[in-house]
Parts: structure tokens; sequence; C-alpha cells
């Protein structure tokens, strides 16, 4: 499959990502605070940056990618908080060398977040 966007060199995925990604890195930093921060990459982005390299074939498979990431997260209740809750988990999990499937994301979040405040 000629056309299969993971078929592209690792290297130049990541500098497509990059150069899309950039331009939002700090709203998306924000939104985890401040979740009414609105994103929005474009078609004619995705486009731009595929076309630079030679590579407009594969903008459609990166584009339908990134907007199935945008809508799962859209019709999340909270993905801000969610993630934030699993990022936790997470970190507990490895602290603690236990599996994160034993560990309440939302509690870990808490315990975090009291733990910060008395810092």
């Amino acid at each position: 499959m000629k056309d299969n966007i993971l078929n592209l060199p690792s290297d130049v995925l990541g500098d497509i990502f990059k150069e899309i990604y950039s331009e939002y890195e700090k709203s998306i930093r924000k939104m985890f605070s401040a979740p009414a921060c609105e994103i929005e990459i474009t078609a004619q982005q995705v486009a731009k940056a595929f076309d630079k390299r030679g590579l407009i074939e594969y903008a459609p498979q990166f584009y339908i990618f990134a907007t199935g990431v945008f809508i799962g997260i859209k019709d999340r209740h909270n993905p801000y908080q969610e993630i934030n809750e699993w990022v936790a988990a997470y970190r507990m999990a490895k602290e603690m060398n236990v599996d994160v499937s034993d560990i309440e994301p939302r509690k870990a979040f808490e315990y975090y977040q009291q733990k910060n405040k008395k810092l």
C-alpha cells in the first residue's frame, strides 16, 4: 500500500506533527486549566504541511485521524479532567510500583492536588 500514512518514515510524520502541533502547543497546555480554549486544526493547515513535503496524498488520512481525535474528546463530558485524572493514576502507580488498574484515577488526582497545595 503505497499511500498508507503508516508507510511514511517516522521522522517525516514527526516533523509534520510538530509543525501542526507547535501552533497550538500553548493553547493545548492551557486547556487543562482553562477548558474554554478553542483549538481548530484546519484542513488547509494539514494539506499545507503535507504538500510542502510532496506528500499531499497522505493529508486526508492525517486530517481524518485528527478529526476523530477531536470528536472523541468533544463527546467526553470533561476530557481535561479525565486526562488529568489518568495522568495522576499512572504517576501514582509508578510511585507505588502497582498496576494502574489498582488506582482510582479521581482519587489519585485529588491526592496530587492536595499535595501540591501543601507545597
